[in-house]
Order: C-alpha cells, then structure tokens, then sequence
C-alpha cells in the first residue's frame, strides 16, 4: 500500500508544515521517524571526514523532499520540494501543485509535475521582483535553462528553453510563454530572496528555535533552549541559553530540583543500578521543581533508530528492585536513586547521585577561574553527604556516523579553563581532537606522577558497541572505562556479537574530563565529552543463574502496544474504511450485493453520541454483511435544505449591517448562497467525524440533496405525483410557526407538557332556536345563550360554527349575570363552579343534541354589525369529557373545525399574518385594535378584553396543557389556514398499509407504529415558505392568483433548471418567458404568470432519496435491504420513503395485479441517548456528551500516576486513557439500541475495561504466536482434552455471535464474547497453556497443540470483534508473524469462519463443569493456605482428590484427564484417592482442604498439601530432585530434556548476553 501523502502549509521564511527552519536536525529526524508510514525512507548524506564541518543533507525520497543542515549546530536552513507530485502542499489553503487526472502520466515530458508559472504568480504570490536566468551546461537549440523566481522566504525553479531567453523580455512574458515549463523544485529559506539567502545560508543565525515544541503555540511552557555549554573548570558548568539568563551548574551541588526548575524536567530517567530507562512523556516548565517525572518504562532492547524517547509510550514501573546488592537500606536508597537525567533536546545527560569530592584545578587556570564563584556553596564532605546532586555532565556531539547518532541534539561547548602561554582562547567542540589533545596534555602534564599514569589516562580505548543496545547505553562510556581508569579492560569483543559490535569510537581521559572520539578515517571527531568532578566507582551487581535459565525459556514477544497509538490511529482508519470499501466494490461480486440505503442527517452542527449511535450501528450491520460475503453498498448522505440551515446561516448573517438578519430582509440568492456555504461546510466537517469513527462507505460518492442531480431526480418524481393526480392546492389550517415564518410538518413539532394557556367560558346569543327548544316551556328565546370552552380566546374573531354532538343531552339554566344558557347535561356542575358563585336554576333538565343542530343558529359579537347567523352543527369529535359540551369551530384555525365546515360549506376564515399577528378583519368594527397584536403574546387577553362588556365572557383562568412547539425555535406554533400545496395520502394509504406487510421490523413494534402514522394521515402538506430548498415549480396568474402545475409546466420548468441551475428560479427577472411553456405564452401571452417562492418540505427532499439506487428504483422492488434511523423517524424520513415510493410505482409499475412494494426490505429502529441517569441529552441541563470525550478518554477520570519514592504531588496535567474511535464503536454496539441508550461514566468504564481486555488477549496471542508457522497445525485427534474443550468453547462462543450478528443484536454477541474472553479463555485456556508455551521443547507436540489451538483461537476473535472494533482488528493483524500472514488474507477482507464439527463434542462440556467443581474447591482450599502463609504461588502445593466410595463415576472422569489435572489445576502434582482419608493426606506437613459435587450426586474432597520435591529453577514447578547444595540450581527432569536439546548456539549466544550484561553493569 502506497505510503500516505505528506500534507502541510508553506509558510516563507519559516518552513513546511512542522519543518521549521532552524531546528535542529535531532527534532527533525525524530518527528519523521514517529511517522514511518508518511516518511518510508530517510536518506541522511554527510562528509565521513569532516562530519561537522560540512552541511548534512536529509533526503526524503518517497516524499520528493530535501533538507540541507548546517554542520557545526545541525540547524535546518534550506528546504527542497524536488518532486511536487509526491507531497500535498498548501499556501494559504490554496493547493501549490494540484495532481492532474491519473490519465496523464506524472513526471513524464508530457504531464506536468509542478507548478504552472501563471498559478504561482497569479494565484499564489502575487507579482515578484524579476529573478536571475541559469544557462544551460549544453549550448544546443533543445536546451533549457533555469529561472528561479524569487520571493520573500521561498524561490520556484522555471525550465526555459535557452533559445527563447533575452533579458530585453520582460519575465512574466518569458515564463507564461510555451517556452517555460512548470517548476521542477521549489526552495524554502530565511531571507529577502534567493541571492541574498544562498551567500550566507549557513552562517547567518537562524531566526527560529532549534525546537519544534519552542516554536509552537505553547513555548512559554517549555524550557529554554541551551545555546553553548562552558565549561570552567572545578565542576563549574555555565549553560549559556536562547534568551534566558545563563544557568550555571555546580557538580556536587546542583540538586535534581534545581536541575528541574531550570531545564524542565528530564526526558528520561535512566536507572544504572536496575539498567531502567523511565519515559519522561512531556515537559513543560510551569510545572516546577515538584512536578513528578511519571512514566517508567522498563529499559530493555530496543532499535536505534528510535525516536526521541521524549515521545515514547507512558507507563509505570516502581523504583525498588529485590535483587538489588547494596547491603543496608541507606545503599539501597540511594542506590535506586542513582540516575541519568537525559536531556535529548538540550543535547546532555546528567548523573545524579550524592556528592564526590571535586576535580583537580587546572594548572593554568587563571585566579579568577580557580576563585571560588560567588554561586558556589562550601566545599562537600563526600564521606558524609547523602542527599542526591549533579555529578556528571555528558555532553553529546550527535555525529553522523556514530553509535549515539540522533539520541541527542548535538551541544556545542567551549573549555574555558584550559589556557596556555601561547593559546589563551578556549578548546571549542568544533575542533579536531588532535589539536584540543595536544593543549591538554601541555597543561596537565604536571599532575602526574609518571609518564605511566598520563598514558593510562590516554590509552585511547576501543568501544565496542551495538545496534541491538538499549537507549540507556548512551548514557554511559560502556564497560565502565571512566571508573576504572588505569585498571584492565576486559576485551568488549567476548561479550559483543561481531556482526552488531561497532569499534569506531576510542575513550580518551584528563583529569575531571573523558572524551569519546570517532575513527571516522581523518583525524580524530569528538562524539562526546563527559566532564564530572571525580571518578565514582559503583558497586557490581552479583550474577544470577535465573538470568540463563530465562533465556531458555519461549517468553511471549510481541511489539503489539498496550494502548492505542493515536500517530498510528489515522492509517489504521485509513485501511478499515476508504480502503477496505474499495477492496470490496472491486472483488466481491456484483449479483450478492447487500445496500444500506443512509438517512440523510442535518448538514447545520456537530456531532454527538446520537449521530455515533446511529452511524455506527449501520457500519456494524454493513461489517457484519460484509464478513458474509456480501458486496456493500453504503452510499452517505446529507440532508442540506430546509428550516434548520436556513435559520443558522441567518443568524451568521447577522451584524453585518447592524441590523438583525431575516429571509424577509434578505434576497432569497443571498439566503440560498449562505446556506448553501454553511451546508458544504458541515458535511465535511461531519464526513471527518464520521470516518474518524471507522465508518465503511462511499464517501467520495456520498449525495447531498442539495447537488443537482439530487434535486433533478426529487423534481422528477414531484412530476410523476402531479401527472397521477395526487398533488392539489387548498386554502386550509396548517402548522403555522410565527417565529420560523413557515408551515411545518407534523414531523416537525415537538409536543410540550407544560404549556400555559388562558382558558375561558364564552357565550355566543342564539338568534334562532330549534323547534324543540322553542317548544321548551321557561325557555328565555331572547336570553339564551351556547357557553363554549376554549384554550385559545385568539382564535374566536375565526369562529364560523359551534359544534355539538346528537347522541349529548343538554340543559338549560338560568343565571342572575349571564341569563340562560345552554350546557352538556354532564358538564353543569364543573362549568358551574368554575363560572358561578350561586348556584343556577334548571331551567329545561334534557334536550337531545339532535334536536338542537342545525336548525339553532347565533351570531358570534366579535363581527360587529356586519355578524351573520351562523349555525350549531353535529360534530363526532364533540365530547362530554371537558368543556362544556359545545365546541367553538374556527375552521381558519383547526384541523377538525376545518373538515366539519368544509363538509357543511362553511369557508375558512384566518385573519393571522405570517408573522402570527392579526390583521384588520379579525375586529371589522375597530380594524386598528387588534391588528398587528401577536396572537401568542397578548391575543387572547385582547380578544376577552373585547368581549367582557357585552357579558360575553362567564370566566377565566390558568390552564397547563400539552401544546405543539417549532422542534427548531422551541417556540410555539398556531394553526392558521393558508394557501399551500398538498401531497394526496389518502389516495396511496392503502398500497402503502399493504406493502408493509412484507417488511421485517426489529424491533416488530416498529410495524405497529410506522402503520398508526400512516392510517392517521390523509394529506401531506408539502409547501414552505422558505428560500432554502427545491422550488415547488408552479405558475400563478397575476391576476387572479390561479396556480397552474400540470406534467407539462413542471416538465418545462425542469429544463430550464437543468440549462441555468436551480438559482435562477429566484435569480432571474420576473417576467423572463423562458420559464412558461409555450401553450401558456400562445394563450395568456408572457407577462401573465409570475414563478412561486415556495420550496418543498425537506421530508419530501430526504424522503426521496430512494432514488439515488437508480438502478433498482424502477424496478418494482426494494432498493434497500435496510433502512435504519432513530424511532422519531417513523412518522418522517421512514413515512415519506414509503409515501413517495408508492406513489413512484403508481405511475410505473405496469402489472395491475402485482403488490405495492416497500423501499425496504427490513426496517430497523433505534432509541434515544440518555444520560447516566436517564435523561434526554440537552444543552440546558449540562449532559450532552460529545464523541469525541468518549474515543479520547476524558469523560472517564485521568490515570492514575505511580508516585516514586519522596516524590511530591504535583500538579501536572492530567493524563487520560484514550482508547481511540474503537471504544464508541464498542458503545455502541454493547447496547441493545432497539431501546434507549444510556450514556455515562459507569457505562463507559465498562466498555473501556472490555475493549482493554480484547487489547491485552491480542497482546498475549501475538506474543505466543511470535513463532508460529500455519504448517506446524497439530490435527485435532492429537490435541489435549484440554485443548479440545477450549475448541469447544470457541465453537459455542462463535455460534451464539452468529445467531447474534444474524439477527443485528450485536449486544448479545458481545455479552457472549465478553464471557468468554473473560472467564473460558483467560481464566481458563490461558492459564492453563502457559507452561506449556514458555517451558516445553519450543518445536514440540504439546507447544505446537497449544499454539494450533489458540491460533484458532486468534483467528475467530478477529472475526466476531472485526464489525465492532475494526481498527484493533487491523492494528492485531499489522503485527501478525509474517508466515501466519503469508497463510491468509487480512481479516477484515474474510469469509466469517465456519467452526469444524468436530470441535461440537457437548461432552467436553459435562466434563469442563465438573472439572470447574474441583477446581473450585481447590482454589478454596489454596486460599486457606495461603492464608495461613504456607504457600504463595498454586505451584507451592500438591493437590489429592478424594473420592469416597459411591462416586466411582466422578473418579473414572478425573481418571479420564489423570495426564492433564496439572495443567488444569495449575499445580505441581495431583492425586486421585478413593478412599476419603488417604494416608498420604493424614502423613502431610500440614493439609487444607475443601468438597465439591461430583458426576453421579456424592461428594468430593480436595486436598492441598506441601509439595512432595524440590522447585525446578526454570519451570518453578516443585517436581526436581533435590540440589545437592542448597545454593546449586536443580532442574526437573522435562527441563533438563529441553535444555538438553536447544541447539547449542542459542544456549552460547545466552551465555554471552548474560558475560554481556554484567560486564555493562560494571558502571
């Protein structure tokens, strides 16, 4: 796989992307070598023999990049971009080099492979000072030469054909011109322009810091760069810094606290007692001298190319070692404190331990130099000092070539304390050694005593060193050369292998001073210099057998990481989705093809959990399909129209004038254009999100319904439904929201609770009565009056009916204030408390409702003089359950009131404007009192205001009510009649209820829900009043306002939208006629029609996307295998699929008889996400999380940090256990999401302990797996019973995740493979196989059958976790042994495995229970022992199983596993006795013991004893015969075979790693 692209900013004069210029060359290899896949190939180039002295080149081959170094400080000053095809290069977002089609070959003399002069000059910088012309080497006419052109900071490289120069042409001519070419290079520099950079490209000081981090955003928290360190002389050290006063050390009195404040803290720490090498993960000076130095790492082999160990992996190690040989606690103390503090960014190491006496002064030293500095303290009693200070001071050169090469940024120093009579300038690290040698030894040579001690001193000792060696060897001069000075060194070649040994560097010595120097064929380099006060000698660690019998062991290895590697996260997801989906669209085959049809989400905001939830389950259900076999077709999508979009991108609009912004203000291109840009910017702010999330599709490809093709297929089907007649304009209630100024969709509201309205009785005289009532005696006919309740008074200027019911019973009677009225029987005592003090008098007991309809009629007040009778109707939604039993009907204002009167030929009547204020015919007897009042905010109040002084109003109150709000503005809604466009749904109803029949619903409610949505619906209103959408193509006639839509209007209208664009619908003038068709220009002529401003609603938009299969949408069947969204979508995206699907296949599908189909084929619904305590996420209530708080850790408590010993808390930042997208995922997918999703800290510990525990398995499999060849496969007949009870716990483990994922319940499997993970394979298989893998012959039957079976193992726990965590799948695979990848392909892109029938042997499991019984028991019994601290470890005891007469089948079934009870038990012997006091128990030492059920009902009895023979100093089982000597090492016999048998060059090459490590403890 082609390395990713090297993406990055130019910036001039600074550097390319994180490559700044003037940084050092050890921060800049280190950052490319964290990135090996971005960076494949580093080509360092140098001078071997003058390796400082000239520049150092890096070359980046596979990036088409070159980095040019200075030699003495090795600070970048010139970047190269050789090849531009190989990098992605920006300038101020603006592409540098855009790659043309693949059709073109890169590189080639015909296809370009650089910039074009015109895209540098007129898109990128601007114009430029004319630049210099290079001839050509050759003067023939073919010939080209090169102009640089030249800019502040960065220079571009022209080919010219020589015969077209002439410096009489201006440049821009001459490079615009057929004769240039495009730049072959580009060149990144600090100066004013090329000529004035390249004469002192190298000398002249370097404006930026040597480190990246210094030149960051946060480098007021990192340390201060050291410039030069001076030395003075006496364990005086002056470290001269970038911009920060001098620091000066005092060996054998700086303190590490010092050190600390002053440098930040250490890098690493470097152990010498224990050989530790403790990972310092960041530094940052605000911390203080207190800030604790976290993160110890074991020291051990490791490359030495690795990175700055600055970066390295943060993890936890305790300072204390058993094996330790200091001889008191105060040894040991200060033995373990003993340490390197490594500097890799400043260039030196510093020794810490307690204080030595100081070195000698120097002989030539002036006064000043040899006084007592004034930041010296008094002279240190060695004897007698125990508190830990700087020592040594190792300085390190960083040469090329050298073993030590890019472990520290190279320090330059200067010696000042070592003149003589004829040089009195100090020894700089710039200078040969020859010459810094020949003036030292003039000036000590009168120290000392013979010509031998000088020469013991400069003997010039070989170093041998390593490539395998541990980080921590730069630390120290190896074999201890510097504390055995005039003693013998051993020869580093025994205990160095030749082939990685590395004898280029020799040791030279002066008093207080050690240099190691490079044999580099010239004369001599400095690689380091370490100055320290005396010579101190460390104790030598004794040598322990163990360390050889370890090596004999087959420890797991693996490089696998514990933790996520977020520099690496970026490729893992690169693989698992782009990657892996066009693998798959390329080899699966196209005629078993699986399609998830995705519901567009809002293009208007970020990402939380409720999006993770949804994309993830659908990825889950894709993955799974995909391990079937299955070819997917995952197409994202956006939803980009509508309310929501149009509302943000308004509220950005604001301020820009001053004024507040509106579509009403606004021009509706001015609206669509902001919206239109705040869409494209969140679909690819969410596309980030949602692949960061391993999310599998086709994202390249991925629909917005706001691209013209979406919009050119949604109109063609709006054309379908207008030709079959199912599409019709009525003046009728709709939601209305004020606030958004537009009609809404049912899906569009959210209901409140607690909504407080003003409710009222109201009278309406009745001007005409019914026979029956003027049969009635007592009846008052000119003082009676209807009483009606109502919730909104606003809506009683509308009124046009009053509604009763016939089957009601109503009464009569009569009050003192408002004379007679009329009320449902029922209602009379509520009505009558509510409204009146005294009780009223019956006047009429019971009247039908019957005899009141119709024939009754009153006038409603409010329309003055000009009121008209209206009447009293029969209404089915009329009820005795409140109110009074008569109903106010505004059919202007009411779904129900609407239909009644519409059925009665009563008009609608609404005088609400847009902005929900009345309008002057709400009150035509006062026009100016209510008009302009908004209905919500003081209507009512003014209506009853109105009302009370004709008595109308019997009383008022409070009232709290579930009411419909805008789920956009949470403000509420009215109903308001309106002319608006209607989608027939009572005409398509019943194919659609039919179709659903064949759907599969999961959960099945789905069903029941989706059905009651769809039978309550009879129309569809489809129009908005917003510019951001598809226009509804209809014409109206100017002057009647007639609407004209027919199959050729639209038909018309969409050509033109697919000539000029869907803009010019409102961009165009008014009266252009290229909009009519041309019957309508011939009939009416071109001025008579003016285009609608009203846009579909967004649920036709999305609920059209169906389309986008274009393949399958007009064939009469699903397009989709799957529809998956959240629960709400049942009566929007879900509904408007099947709507809009139906009414397609109404107009083409031909058969007559066939079934209505579905878009769907399953249809599947998910929850909500709530919070821990199970509320609903919102902004109000704090408890919205975001995704990103679950994938980096920080919703969970930061780690908890090891504290070292007399370390004081500090406050530094906290870190957080970060598992990476695959932690959502596995959220997601342990969640039955059919239901609400509960979301919190306890949750999300769960699921990080689990995906912690997947991380660890894999570790230990790929560890035991390290040298495993599919070709050792032991057959099943020959695996142990224990192996095939772990095979037949897989089987039953894959099959229940089978069923699981079949059926898309992915909680289910992973409870399974939680279990199984947990308690069959760690608790069991593992535990009981690792003897076998570490101890037994490595090529051997047992080892082979155990690694068969956990390479089974290994091989079905990457396919069930390979849908939910994909990314540790493919991270696990990255570091599979390569014969086990050479053997299959990689597991994202496997058939799921089918288990072998003969791992289904349920008898394994009978005998696994029973097993499990004993082992129980035994536990039980240990733990008493342990207890009573007679055994540690299980390997401490010898098990006897006692089975008393009776149980002679639980026996023969132990007998059956005689062979593996060890194992099985993890002990060291076991016993089976039939008797239930064996003699051997009664003999023990000491015995405890505990029962457990056998197979046939009796009892058990394990007993745990001493063990019975002496511990084996390999395996550590108690089954070797007794040493002769207690301190002699004794093997049992199955270790003496294998050791026997290893092959002789292993056990040498063990020996020697142990002569080797003792030999570089000498220190």
């Amino acid at each position: 796989m082609a390395p990713p692209l090297f993406s990055a900013q130019v910036h001039p004069n600074r550097g390319l992307g994180f490559l700044t210029l003037g940084a050092s060359l050890h921060a800049i290899l280190t950052h490319l070598k964290a990135q090996p896949r971005t960076f494949p190939v580093i080509d360092v180039s140098y001078s071997s023999s003058q390796p400082i002295a000239t520049p150092i080149l890096l070359t980046l081959p596979a990036n088409g990049l070159r980095l040019r170094f200075d030699g003495p400080d090795q600070r970048l000053r010139l970047i190269e971009v050789l090849d531009f095809t190989k990098s992605k290069l920006s300038y101020k977002n603006n592409e540098i080099f855009k790659p043309p089609s693949e059709d073109i070959n890169l590189g080639q003399p015909n296809g370009p492979n650089g910039p074009a002069f015109r895209h540098v000059y007129n898109r990128l910088f601007g114009p430029a000072f004319p630049g210099e012309y290079l001839p050509p080497v050759d003067s023939n006419d073919t010939a080209s030469g090169i102009y640089v052109l030249s800019y502040p900071g960065i220079a571009f490289s022209f080919p010219l054909q020589a015969s077209a120069w002439s410096a009489a042409v201006d440049f821009v001519s001459l490079l615009s011109s057929s004769a240039a070419s495009p730049a072959t290079s580009m060149a990144i520099f600090n100066g004013s322009s090329w000529p004035d950079a390249r004469t002192h490209l190298y000398s002249r000081a370097p404006q930026h810091p040597r480190s990246l981090a210094l030149g960051g955003r946060g480098r007021e928290t990192v340390p201060d760069e050291v410039e030069l360190v001076k030395v003075h002389g006496e364990g005086r050290i002056e470290l001269v810094r970038r911009s920060s006063p001098s620091f000066w050390i005092i060996l054998s009195e700086t303190t590490p606290q010092d050190l600390v404040a002053e440098l930040g803290p250490p890098d690493a720490i470097y152990r010498k007692n224990d050989r530790r090498l403790s990972i310092h993960r960041t530094r940052n000076i605000e911390d203080g001298v207190n800030r604790r130095l976290s993160g110890m790492l074991k020291g051990g082999p490791d490359d030495s190319t690795d990175t700055d160990q600055s970066s390295s992996q943060t993890g936890t190690d305790d300072s204390d070692d058993e094996n330790d040989p200091a001889s008191s606690y105060k040894d040991r103390e200060i033995a373990s404190a003993e340490c390197f503090y490594n500097y890799f960014h400043h260039g030196f190491d510093i020794f810490i331990s307690n204080p030595t006496a100081p070195s000698l002064p120097s002989p030539t030293a002036t006064r000043d130099q040899t006084s007592t500095d004034s930041r010296r303290k008094s002279p240190v009693n060695a004897s007698s000092a125990t508190h830990l200070t700087a020592t040594k001071l190792l300085l390190h050169a960083n040469i090329p070539g050298s073993y030590s090469f890019n472990r520290h940024r190279r320090s330059r120093w200067t010696l000042e304390h070592v003149p003589t009579p004829h040089y009195k300038d100090p020894l700089t690290s710039e200078m040969k050694f020859e010459d810094i040698s020949g003036r030292l030894k003039e000036v000590w040579r009168s120290t000392y005593t013979s010509e031998e001690e000088e020469k013991s001193f400069q003997r010039g000792m070989v170093l041998n060193r390593g490539w395998g060696d541990s980080p921590g060897s730069s630390c120290e001069l190896l074999g201890g050369w510097e504390e055995s000075v005039g003693g013998k060194r051993p020869d580093a070649n025994d205990s160095v292998d030749q082939d990685l040994a590395l004898g280029n560097t020799e040791l030279f010595g002066f008093p207080g001073l050690v240099f190691e120097v490079l044999k580099n064929g010239a004369p001599f380099c400095l690689a380091r210099i370490l100055t320290e006060c005396f010579l101190y000698r460390m104790p030598r660690p004794t040598h322990s057998l163990l360390a050889s019998w370890s090596s004999t062991l087959r420890l797991p290895k693996s490089a696998f990481p514990a933790r996520p590697s977020a520099a690496e996260q970026a490729a893992y997801v690169q693989r698992c989705t782009d990657d892996l989906y066009a693998w798959q669209r390329r080899h699966r085959p196209a005629e078993n093809e699986f399609i998830l049809h995705d519901g567009p989400p809002y293009a208007n905001g970020s990402l939380h959990v409720g999006h993770a939830l949804n994309k993830i389950s659908k990825d889950l259900i894709n993955r799974w399909e995909l391990s079937k076999g299955k070819r997917i077709r995952y197409v994202p999508g956006w939803d980009c129209h509508g309310l929501p979009i149009e509302l943000k991108a308004l509220q950005q609009q604001e301020g820009l004038d001053g004024k507040s912004a509106s579509s009403a203000r606004l021009e509706p291109s001015s609206v669509r254009k902001a919206a239109r840009e705040l869409a494209s910017k969140t679909v690819e702010e969410q596309k980030n999100g949602f692949k960061g999330w391993g999310i599998m599709g086709d994202w390249n490809g991925a629909y917005q319904t706001m691209n013209k093709e979406f919009e050119m297929k949604q109109l063609g089907i709006f054309r379908e439904m207008v030709e079959n007649g199912l599409v019709y304009r009525r003046y009728k209630p709709v939601y209305w929201s004020p606030s958004s100024g537009t009609a809404l969709a049912e899906a569009e509201l959210e209901y409140y609770e607690d909504h407080k309205s003003t409710a009222a009785y109201i009278k309406f005289p009745l001007t005409k009565l019914s026979p029956t009532l003027q049969a009635c005696s007592g009846v008052d006919a000119e003082n009676l009056s209807a009483v009606i309740w109502t919730t909104t008074p606003w809506t009683l200027p509308a009124n046009r009916a009053l509604a009763v019911h016939a089957d009601l019973e109503y009464s009569i009677i009569e009050t003192s204030s408002y004379g007679q009225l009329l009320v449902a029987k029922t209602r009379l005592e509520d009505v009558s408390k509510q409204c009146f003090e005294d009780e009223p008098k019956i006047v009429v007991d019971s009247i039908p409702g019957s005899e009141i309809v119709n024939s009754t009629e009153y006038i409603n007040v409010l329309q003055g003089q000009a009121a008209k009778p209206q009447r009293l109707l029969h209404a089915d939604f009329v009820s005795a359950d409140s109110g009074s039993g008569i109903v106010h009907c505004a059919p202007g204002h009411g779904m129900e009131d609407y239909d009644l009167c519409r059925r009665n030929d009563i008009p609608a009547f609404a005088p609400v404007d847009d902005d929900g204020k009345f309008t002057k015919e709400a009150l035509p007897d006062d026009p100016q009192r209510l008009a302009g009042m908004e209905v919500l905010k003081g209507g009512s109040k003014a209506v009853l205001d109105y009302l009370a002084p004709y008595g109308n109003v019997l009383c008022t109150y409070s009232y709290r009510h579930k009411y419909p709000y805008d789920w956009r503005s949470k403000l509420p809604i009215i109903l308001r009649a309106t002319e608006q466009w209607f989608a027939d749904v009572g005409g398509i109803k019943d194919e659609a209820l039919r179709a659903l029949d064949s759907v599969k619903f999961i959960p099945e409610t789905g069903k029941t829900r989706l059905e009651s949505f769809v039978k309550g619906r009879s129309e569809w209103c489809i129009s908005r009043q917003r510019s951001w959408g598809v226009p509804i193509p209809a014409l109206y006639h100017r002057e009647t306002g007639a609407a004209i839509l027919t199959d050729e209007t639209v038909g018309h209208i969409m050509k033109v939208i697919e000539e000029r664009g869907i803009d010019s619908w409102w961009t165009d003038a008014e009266d252009d006629p290229v909009w009519l068709a041309p019957s309508l220009r011939e009939s009416s002529g071109i001025n008579m029609y003016r285009r609608g401003k009203d846009t579909m609603d967004v649920w036709f938009d999305s609920g059209t996307s169906w389309s986008q299969v274009e393949d399958l949408a007009n064939a009469g069947q699903p397009v989709a295998d799957v529809y998956l969204e959240g629960t709400d979508q049942h009566r929007g995206w879900f509904q408007s699929s099947l709507l809009t699907f139906i009414a397609h296949q109404r107009g083409n599908i031909t058969q007559p008889d066939s079934l209505p189909s579905p878009p769907f084929r399953t249809l599947v619904t998910h929850g909500f996400t709530l919070d821990h305590a199970g509320r609903k996420m919102s902004k109000s209530l704090g408890n919205v999380i975001s995704p990103e708080q679950i994938t980096s850790g920080t919703l969970l408590p930061p780690k908890k940090k090891k504290k070292a010993k007399g370390e004081v808390a500090s406050d530094s930042k906290p870190v957080y256990d970060g598992m990476g997208p695959d932690a959502l995922r596995l959220w997601a997918a342990s969640n039955d999401y059919t239901r609400d999703v509960v979301i919190g800290q306890p949750v999300l510990k769960a699921i990080n302990t689990s995906l912690q525990k997947f991380r660890v398995t894999m570790k230990l499999l790929l560890g035991a797996l390290e040298d495993w060849d599919p070709r050792f496969a032991v057959p099943y007949a020959n695996l142990t019973k224990i192996d095939k009870i772990a095979l037949f716990q897989l089987s039953e483990v894959t099959k229940t995740v089978l069923e699981a994922y079949n059926q898309y319940e992915f909680y289910r499997a992973m409870v399974a493979v939680n279990r199984w993970v947990n308690t069959d394979l760690s608790a069991f298989y593992i535990e009981t196989v690792k003897d076998r893998l570490y101890v037994d012959q490595p090529d051997g039957l047992s080892r082979r059958a155990a690694q068969t079976v956990l390479s089974y193992i290994f091989e079905h726990l990457q396919a069930i976790l390979a849908p939910v965590t994909p990314l540790l799948v493919e991270e696990s695979w990255e570091f599979s042994p390569e014969a086990l990848k050479a053997a299959s392909t990689p597991p994202l892109q496997r058939i799921f495995p089918q288990t072998p029938a003969e791992w289904n042997d349920s008898s394994l499991a009978v005998d696994y229970a029973w097993l499990s019984e004993a082992n129980a028991a035994i536990k039980s019994a240990q733990e008493q022992a342990r207890t009573a601290k007679k055994i540690g470890s299980s390997l401490q005891s010898s098990i006897v199983l006692s089975f008393p007469d009776g149980s002679s089948a639980g026996l023969e079934l132990f007998k059956s596993y005689e062979d593996e009870l060890e194992t099985f038990f993890v002990v060291s012997s076991v016993s089976l006795e039939s008797s239930s006091e064996p003699t051997i128990v009664k003999d023990a030492e000491w015995v405890y013991s505990a029962e457990f059920n056998t197979l046939d009902g009796g009892k058990g009895t394990a007993h745990v004893l001493p063990p019975r023979d002496a511990k084996c100093s390999r395996c550590w089982k108690y089954v070797a015969p007794a040493p002769a000597k207690e301190a002699d090492d004794s093997l049992c016999k199955r270790c003496e075979d294998v050791v026997a048998k290893l092959e002789p060059a292993l056990v040498d090459s063990s020996l020697k790693a142990d002569a080797a490590g003792a030999a570089a403890s000498a220190a």
